[in-house]
């Protein structure tokens, strides 16, 4: 009779346990006047689907630093490139005049270094110093020497300054040439001709076909449940034949689409991309996820770990699970739900109900 009378106390205080803890949460979680005493549980499916396109993992967008008139562009979309060749070009006739003079004038500062110096060597130097700091009750030889210094520290920043110049001058006429930095395709040019201002704003883009991945966005709420080597069948539009492929890369940051929603990037490579899809191709990608019989539920629902209240026909039921990680304001059950099964989610529901052991 004891024993059975613990049982009943024991089980009354978990139940009341539940229900106190639950409440308290649910005060603070819930909207005010809402009337849903149930949820059923949410599994995740085996499988995902998610939208992208094809896109070269080796890709380049290249513009001009500066702003000028276009006067060479010998490629189009579409074209191949390799390593190193120019792809647009800017009018340099200033530039190469400013070079040109910034030389001239290294070649002139050059001259007059070589001359101070050797002036320094033979003595001209002393002797040309020597008058000024002799009229001065000094020590002339030391004035002399520290005179000296100065001169041939101006002569050498002067002659250091004049290169700077013609290095200045060169990097501006490079910057008037575009050459591509890798082999591939030109797959965007923002202008079709040659003989027009452009800006930094005019981009062009080369892309590498052999590297070649289709990248897929998935939701942010989704991409714990999708690992490195996941196996993914691409449905690429135009293809009627399905492609087989595997997850390469997960990227480790978000971006927000246009439509504002939060994603994250992955990658999956097949050796099938480079025979049958082209560039910029859209299509679905079908993932097999890494969640089999995993339940996602409020955090709040789950008492100490690892109780949860179930509606079984009516009746209020506390059942032990295996929780997983947490994601945001839910938590993975591992085992111990059932696809069908309803968590209780109204606290007063449990009261209103009949229970055995009350």
């Amino acid at each position: 009779m004891k024993r059975k009378n613990r049982t009943i106390i024991f089980l009354a205080t978990i139940l009341i346990l539940g229900w106190v803890t639950t409440r308290t949460i649910k005060q603070s979680e819930t909207k005010p006047g809402s009337t849903t005493k149930t949820s059923t549980v949410r599994f995740i499916t085996s499988t995902m689907t998610a939208d992208g396109s094809i896109v070269a993992q080796n890709q380049a967008r290249l513009a001009f630093q500066t702003s000028g008139k276009l006067t060479y562009l010998p490629f189009k979309e579409g074209d191949k490139v390799r390593a190193g060749q120019t792809i647009a070009k800017l009018d340099s006739y200033a530039l190469q005049r400013q070079l040109r003079a910034s030389l001239n004038n290294y070649r002139s500062t050059r001259d007059t270094f070589d001359q101070v110096q050797q002036n320094n060597i033979d003595n001209v130097l002393n002797a040309q110093v020597t008058p000024t700091y002799a009229k001065a009750n000094l020590d002339t030889t030391q004035a002399v020497n520290d005179a000296i210094k100065r001169i041939l520290d101006q002569n050498q920043a002067t002659l250091d300054n004049s290169v700077i110049n013609v290095e200045l001058a060169n990097y501006a006429l490079q910057l008037s040439t575009l050459s591509s930095p890798i082999s591939g395709i030109i797959t965007h040019e923002d202008v079709a001709v040659a003989g027009l201002n452009i800006t930094p704003a005019t981009g062009f883009t080369v892309a590498d076909p052999d590297s070649m991945v289709f990248r897929a966005n998935i939701p942010t709420s989704s991409i714990y449940y999708v690992s490195l080597g996941s196996k993914v069948t691409l449905v690429l539009d135009g293809i009627n034949q399905k492609i087989s492929g595997t997850v390469s890369r997960i990227y480790p940051s978000k971006i927000i689409l246009s439509g504002g929603q939060a994603v994250y990037p992955i990658d999956i490579v097949s050796d099938e991309l480079k025979t049958k899809a082209k560039l910029e191709q859209t299509g679905k990608a079908i993932i097999s996820t890494n969640s089999e019989n995993l339940a996602l539920v409020p955090v709040w629902s789950v008492l100490s770990g690892k109780y949860i209240w179930i509606n079984n026909n009516d009746k209020p039921e506390l059942r032990q699970v295996s929780t997983g990680k947490i994601h945001g304001n839910e938590i993975e059950i591992t085992a111990g739900l059932a696809a069908g099964d309803k968590i209780i989610v109204d606290p007063k529901y449990i009261s209103s109900l009949k229970y055995p052991i009350l």
